[in-house]
């Protein structure tokens, strides 16, 4: 019995050496395989029956878009190259690893959610806008990113950021254009005496390319906080027709000369008479003034948030919905994250040792307790 007891003190000592020598599991690195599949519903606005504010804006700061490599870009700020179209499926093969997190890019092969891609695609009330995956060790909520979320086509060949077609200026802001020119006012080195030709070569350069408008942008943040947390923030830009208000200057009608008043009189009348605008359904002329307001439609592009959190489970397939989009996610555990633990593990010396030395205490003590244990039976 005293050997026993000595074994058993042994036993304790060396269990302390290895949980202390041994990083507990909160604190190994946590390795998941993240799958997302946006897609966008094909239906009208209206048929949605919300009313959505214009324009919306995206209140989460974004960072290392996931598509950082397909447009060449090693670091940030990103300038991506032109495209009319970004691609569905992405094959990160190849893609080099990023971030703290050890992003790695999954490879179509390693993409499981395949057969819920196929259905989307096959169904006419969809259309998948982007399928993709990464792996990488989800960090805690006040370490995790935003990544960057882009799909779709570029609309900037046809909008600007405000959202009106290129080219449709109204008469006011033409003006005002056209007085400022590309001139700053506020500069310290204007000179009158420029040359000729440096204005020249001004007026040839090439203008900058207008920043992609992109069908979907955003962004996504998988995180740890005992449970898995999955935040979005995400804006789809559709176009939609919408009825304006148009006004323009009607001619001027002749008056006998007796009639007609002098240009000092028809300004001091402008100034104590303001035009009055009526709106109609139809072109209308007003009594008082001398414009025409006319209601015609214009095609506009609308932005449409999409902005959810969850709490969610590894291995589950989970939707959010959205009545113009959906996303279908799965956060499953890595493959390759025990394999990448057992290599940690092997880098610590100490612990491997207390382990070892741990299984042959146990042994022996087995070898010298099982003696024991069967003088004793009888005597109970």
């Amino acid at each position: 019995m005293r050997l026993t007891l000595k074994n058993a003190l042994r036993l304790i000592s060396l269990t302390a050496i290895g949980l202390t020598s041994v990083p507990s599991m909160a604190e190994q690195p946590r390795w998941f395989d993240i799958e997302v599949i946006f897609f966008k519903r094909n239906v009208t606005v209206e048929s949605s029956q919300e009313f959505w504010p214009q324009p919306q804006q995206l209140n989460v700061a974004t960072s290392a878009p996931l598509l950082a490599p397909l447009f060449g870009c090693n670091e940030e700020p990103c300038i991506a190259p032109r495209f009319d179209k970004l691609p569905v499926s992405i094959d990160g093969r190849g893609w080099p690893i990023t971030g703290a997190t050890q992003r790695t890019m999954l490879s179509a092969a390693q993409l499981e959610l395949n057969q819920e891609f196929s259905k989307l695609q096959q169904h006419a009330a969809f259309s998948p806008l982007l399928h993709i995956g990464w792996r990488e060790i989800v960090a805690p909520r006040n370490r995790a990113k935003h990544y960057q979320v882009q799909a779709g086509q570029d609309f900037s060949q046809r909008f600007n950021e405000q959202g009106r077609l290129l080219g449709s200026i109204n008469f006011s802001e033409q003006g005002i254009a056209n007085d400022s020119g590309d001139l700053d006012l506020t500069a310290e080195n204007i000179s009158l005496f420029d040359e000729a030709d440096s204005s020249a070569n001004n007026f040839g350069q090439a203008p900058e390319p207008a920043p992609a408008i992109w069908e979907l942008d955003g962004g996504i943040r998988v995180y740890l906080q005992h449970y898995l947390y999955i935040e979005t923030e995400l804006l789809l830009k559709r176009p939609v027709e919408i009825e304006v208000l148009s006004e323009h200057i009607e001619a001027e009608s002749s008056l006998p000369e007796e009639l007609a008043l002098s240009p000092t009189e028809q300004t001091d009348n402008a100034i104590e008479e303001p035009q009055v605008v009526v709106l109609a359904a139809e072109q209308s002329v007003t009594n008082e003034g001398s414009l025409i307001a006319d209601i015609e439609t214009e095609e506009q592009l609308h932005s449409f948030k999409f902005d959810q959190k969850r709490r969610v489970r590894s291995g589950e397939i989970h939707y959010f919905d959205h009545p113009l989009m959906g996303m279908l996610i799965q956060i499953r555990k890595s493959p390759e994250a025990q394999t990448q633990l057992n290599q940690s593990a092997d880098d610590l010396p100490i612990a491997e040792s207390a382990e070892t030395t741990l299984d042959a205490d146990v042994a022996t003590q087995t070898s010298i307790t099982e003696p024991t244990t069967t003088v004793e039976t009888p005597a109970s």
